[in-house]
């Protein structure tokens, strides 16, 4: 009960600061990262700049290291029947 009372008061940190009726930037990302927002053609205005530091800073290379370490992983416990008939497309959205 105490760690979820402790996560309860970390909520609100994570909740966006912006006005009502506006964007949730984070939200926003999830929701096209996986592929549940269909056919946006823009980021939305008020995301530009949290879109920018996702990607030019720490964030998006460190976000690329760690789903290409799990795909190592997992293709590393492949069991192969080595016929030379086996391929893997390493495709990571």
């Amino acid at each position: 009960t105490s760690h979820a009372d402790s996560a309860r008061g970390q909520i609100g940190l994570l909740r966006s600061h912006s006005p009502a009726g506006s964007v949730s930037c984070p939200s926003w990302r999830l929701a096209v990262e996986t592929n549940n927002l269909c056919k946006w053609t823009l980021v939305p205005q008020e995301c530009k700049d949290y879109v920018a530091r996702y990607m030019l800073g720490k964030g998006h290379p460190q976000d690329c290291d760690v789903a290409t370490a799990a795909a190592l992983e997992y293709a590393k416990s492949l069991k192969l029947v080595e016929d030379g008939k086996d391929v893997w497309v390493f495709d990571i959205d």
